[in-house]
């Protein structure tokens, strides 16, 4: 975190968090982007080289994000009246497509994956402010929503783990020259209407620290609610490194937080695996008696011209030239002028070494123990992604955790959208709803859930008992109506 804005959000009585914990957030920004000093070495020859490695800290965090979150997931609101439910849930559907949420949630879950936080912050574009900071909307106004980072977020008061006040920072360029703009988020409270409400500032700063007034940018501006226009997304983990900062801290864990020395491993794993390939070509020993030399002159370091004799191998493509020799060449039988070295390439211990290295990176990171399986031949086999999440308890335990997070995450979205929707455009919504989301694929619910589910349903009469053969037994509809044309909802339930 840059010390320009610590210092600025000090002087304004702010105790930030300490700078030390975006040391820990670097190192995870730096996995993700897989450019990490444990990849670089210098060979003999003292050249600079880097491991060939799987760059698996993004994937993980990739493979998270499509867990937890689908573009066919429906996000819908429950408010008190079926009349109000449907005001909103037509106005927020609009406004979730204009703002693009479904394409980029994936994006936002995965950086909080990886660095432990995200955010998502509601801003309001060309709209009027009085000079009391109440805002008004006109033919331009429109909202937008902004995605952060980790190394972006700044909590400024903490209550039981919740950023209450925050602070958002950005680092821009203008005409060549840095600028950081801080966007403040305050829960006060306002005599006038007797409630805690939210109230937004904008500081922009030069290199230098000092203040730069920017014309059509409100310094102040309140939003008359205690919802706040951002929402914060960590990962469902504890905070090790939390009780360091007296858990006050408010900032999330990365889900390879304790996995680095797995990462390592894979990378190790991996690299000795193509070197294998690499450096496994080949290779042939001549006797120098049959290989011609040659002097040619070059610079050396200091631009000197200096001589140097070059090998010439008799089977070079541009000079095939063999030297024919006396009796020297008689004991060839024994010491044989040319040798062949066909090394033996070690791919099955190579390939169950780097697939034990998955196997314990995939399992400290929450998804079991055979996630990345690339054995085909395994008992397992090639199965889809939702038949081994159903077979896969522990991974359904760490998702379902997660899942919560992202789904109040999402809910805090939608919430600041329909609190704008109101305060702003007159809109007749209230973000006083629950919001919910609902997994379409059924990706998120284990076997067993969604058997009983199906169960209910036939019971209420929603299903047919056929249809419960079809899903989980895997009968063509014929042969299942056949098996059920005498069978009772209790049968199935036996079954």
């Amino acid at each position: 975190m840059n010390q320009v804005v610590l210092k600025y959000l000090k002087k304004q009585g702010y105790e930030t968090v300490s700078t030390d914990y975006y040391n820990w957030i670097e190192l995870w920004q730096n996995w993700w982007r897989n450019e990490v000093d444990f990849h670089k070495f210098h060979d003999q020859s003292g050249k600079e080289r880097k491991l060939f490695n799987l760059g698996m800290a993004k994937r993980v965090c990739e493979d998270w994000a499509s867990i937890l979150f689908s573009e066919r997931d429906e996000i819908t609101t429950k408010a008190q009246t079926k009349e109000q439910t449907q005001r909103n849930n037509e106005y927020l559907a609009k406004q979730l497509k204009l703002l693009k949420v479904y394409k980029d949630l994936p994006i936002a879950i995965e950086k909080a994956m990886a660095t432990g936080t995200a955010g998502a912050i509601l801003r309001v574009k060309h709209a009027n402010v009085d000079k009391q900071g109440n805002l008004s909307a006109n033919h331009r106004t429109k909202l937008d929503i902004i995605y952060v980072g980790a190394s972006q977020i700044i909590p400024l008061r903490v209550e039981h783990g919740q950023i209450m006040d925050v602070a958002i920072v950005s680092e821009n360029y203008v005409k060549g020259e840095k600028e950081f703009y801080i966007e403040i988020h305050n829960l006060v409270y306002k005599e006038k209407l007797q409630k805690e409400v939210y109230v937004i500032s904008n500081t922009y700063l030069n290199e230098k620290g000092k203040e730069i007034e920017k014309e059509g940018i409100a310094k102040n501006y309140w939003i008359n609610s205690s919802v706040p226009s951002f929402s914060i997304l960590k990962p469902a983990i504890a905070n090790p490194l939390d009780v360091s900062y007296n858990n006050v801290n408010g900032l999330g864990f990365s889900v390879y937080g304790s996995a680095i020395d797995q990462l390592k491993a894979c990378d190790i794993t991996y690299n000795n695996f193509v070197m294998d390939f690499h450096l496994g070509g080949k290779k042939v020993f001549y006797n120098k008696k049959i290989v011609n030399t040659k002097t040619v002159q070059r610079k050396d370091d200091k631009g000197n011209i200096v001589e140097e004799q070059i090998e010439l191998y008799p089977d070079d493509i541009t000079r095939q030239q063999w030297k024919t020799y006396g009796d020297e060449m008689a004991n060839l039988k024994d010491n044989p002028a040319i040798t062949e070295y066909n090394p033996t390439l070690r791919v099955k211990e190579d390939t169950e070494g780097i697939q034990f290295a998955l196997d314990m990176f995939s399992f400290k990171c929450g998804l079991g123990t055979e996630y990345y399986r690339f054995n085909n031949t395994s008992a397992k086999g090639n199965v889809t992604a939702t038949q081994y999440v159903g077979d896969r308890q522990d991974l359904m335990v760490n998702a379902n955790k997660h899942r919560k997070n992202v789904d109040e995450f999402i809910s805090g979205i939608c919430k600041a959208v329909l609190l704008f929707g109101r305060v702003l455009f007159q809109e007749t919504v209230t973000e006083e709803c629950m919001v919910s989301m609902t997994d379409k694929d059924g990706f998120m619910v284990d076997t067993e859930t969604a058997k009983q589910e199906f169960r209910q349903d036939i019971a209420q009469g929603i299903r047919q008992a056929w249809e419960y053969r079809v899903k989980f037994f895997g009968e063509d509809e014929a042969t299942a109506k056949a098996m059920v044309a005498n069978e009772e909802i209790e049968d199935i339930e036996g079954e």
